[in-house]
């Protein structure tokens, strides 16, 4: 019989000793380390987005999608919406081409009277979306910010070629059209340039090369829009 006997860890310290080995790189030992302190906590939000980004990296993306969730729930039904926001901001970070997390920030911008920023948020996932020829996803985040901001001038540019992509060219043509009149200066030259891309024609050319030539009038700029230009 052993004269001594080796104290259980307590949770702090086995939390401690993932930190360690996260820091050096040790992801699998980490990984082990946070999954033994959730038992005691399943839901812990701190231990969870530490666990996500680990498990990600190890190919075991689906679990740690579900990391997030938990820990943006967790501080959901604590009242921290912030904090929850936070956490939501950290997963599109580690899943840029995960629709769900983006949808989820945009709501809680909105709840928290931060349109502009839950727009930029579905905008930003749209492009990424559409980069990675994920042209159903990104259809689906830019028609969510333009329900926010029906003329937003980034979620119309950027949502008008991945229509066209995806055989939908009236929808996008119309798209554009909505600017038209709201346009001014540079933006006006970068909406007659993207319906140029769409639909190339003798028309469409001579149109953009009317803004491309024509001095910077004032008038009123679309949602989304950075101020008024001044001619160069």
């Amino acid at each position: 019989m052993p004269l001594f006997h080796r104290r259980p860890r307590t949770r702090t310290e086995i939390v401690a000793a993932a930190d360690r080995a996260r820091e050096r790189g040790r992801i699998r030992k980490a990984v082990a380390g946070y999954r033994e302190a959730l038992r005691s906590d399943p839901e812990d939000p701190s231990l969870n987005v530490k666990l996500a980004p680990l498990l990600a990296r190890l190919g075991q993306g689906a679990e740690g999608a579900r990391c997030f969730r938990r820990a943006a729930e967790r501080h959901l039904a604590a009242g921290f919406t912030d904090r929850a926001a936070a956490v939501c901001v950290t997963a599109t970070a580690v899943f840029p081409l995960e629709p769900a997390f983006r949808l989820e920030l945009a709501r809680l911008h909105a709840l928290r009277g931060r349109r502009a920023d839950a727009v930029g948020t579905l905008v930003e996932g749209g492009r990424a979306l559409a980069r990675a020829r994920r042209r159903p996803g990104a259809v689906s985040l830019l028609r969510r910010a333009l329900e926010l901001e029906p003329l937003h001038l980034e979620a119309r540019l950027a949502l008008a070629p991945v229509l066209a992509a995806e055989g939908e060219r009236d929808e996008a043509r119309a798209l554009l059209r909505g600017l038209e009149g709201h346009a001014r200066g540079r933006h006006l030259r970068r909406v007659r340039w993207a319906a140029l891309r769409i639909s190339p024609s003798p028309a469409t050319l001579w149109r953009w090369l009317s803004a491309a030539f024509a001095g910077d009038a004032p008038g009123r700029q679309p949602a989304g829009g950075r101020g008024r230009d001044r001619a160069r």
